[in-house]
């Protein structure tokens, strides 16, 4: 990990779950974190628990269903460290709302939902990549995506519209990853990581608790693994389950 040390790296949804503990495990190996959240006094908080750190954390707020919002941060984000190596695209939401229910809660969890999880990142994406066209050092995205990106789970057609948003990052990400490769840009490097269900607190609901599930930490240790590659090798895509999960 020595080649990241003193290098910039942006983590979205940094606030609790996997964001947190990438974050942390990111700067505890002298790699400098910008969090991102919409709840950025929580990364503020969380910063002050954490103690000495070989890198430093700086919280920013950033909603991530907000375009404005994303290009004000990114701006800042420019003039503040001049480029980003890292990207780590983490924030999402779930919630348990059938993709044909009607009425204007269910549409706002509709919109949102779809705005946080595939065009936020789409746009985080797009940000970073032009930052980091400008530097000449190796740099890698890196895409939290769900197993859910992979199949549509017939356990609870309740999660609606999440597997979709998730399979669009799937799409997503390997668009981008050939776009790249045939700009030239071989020093970009797109990864994804697609875990099962994790303990966190979108999947603290008691239905949860009846199945294997992974922790923050497994998802995190995943990504160190991406990190360790060397800029031959691209890892496309990680699909990690809990042991005994059965789908």
């Amino acid at each position: 990990m020595e080649k990241w040390e003193g290098k910039i790296a942006v983590v979205t949804g940094a606030s609790s779950g996997v964001g947190a503990v990438v974050a942390e495990k990111l700067a505890r190996n002298g790699i400098n974190v910008i969090g991102l959240a919409r709840r950025s006094e929580v990364i503020e908080e969380n910063i002050k628990k954490l103690g000495e750190l070989s890198g430093k954390i700086y919280a920013r707020k950033c909603d991530l269903s907000d375009i404005q919002s994303i290009k004000d941060t990114f701006n800042w984000i420019e003039k503040t460290f001049g480029t980003i190596n890292i990207l780590v695209n983490n924030a999402g939401i779930s919630g348990l709302n059938n993709v044909l229910k009607e009425g204007d809660e269910a549409e706002k969890l509709v919109n949102k939902m779809i705005s946080t999880n595939f065009t936020g990142l789409v746009h985080c994406t797009r940000q970073s990549i032009s930052l980091m066209k400008k530097s000449d050092d190796p740099s890698i995205i890196v895409n939290i995506n769900s197993s859910l990106g992979h199949h549509v789970s017939y356990m609870d057609y309740s999660l609606g519209i999440y597997p979709a948003t998730k399979f669009g990052v799937r799409a997503f990400s390997e668009t981008a990853r050939q776009e790249l490769i045939y700009s030239g840009s071989m020093k970009i490097r797109i990864s994804s990581i697609s875990p099962g269900l994790i303990k966190t607190a979108m999947t603290a609901d008691d239905f949860f608790n009846n199945f294997p599930i992974l922790k923050p930490e497994d998802v995190a240790d995943s990504l160190f693994y991406i990190l360790s590659t060397p800029p031959s090798v691209n890892i496309q895509d990680i699909l990690i389950k809990p042991n005994g999960a059965a789908y």
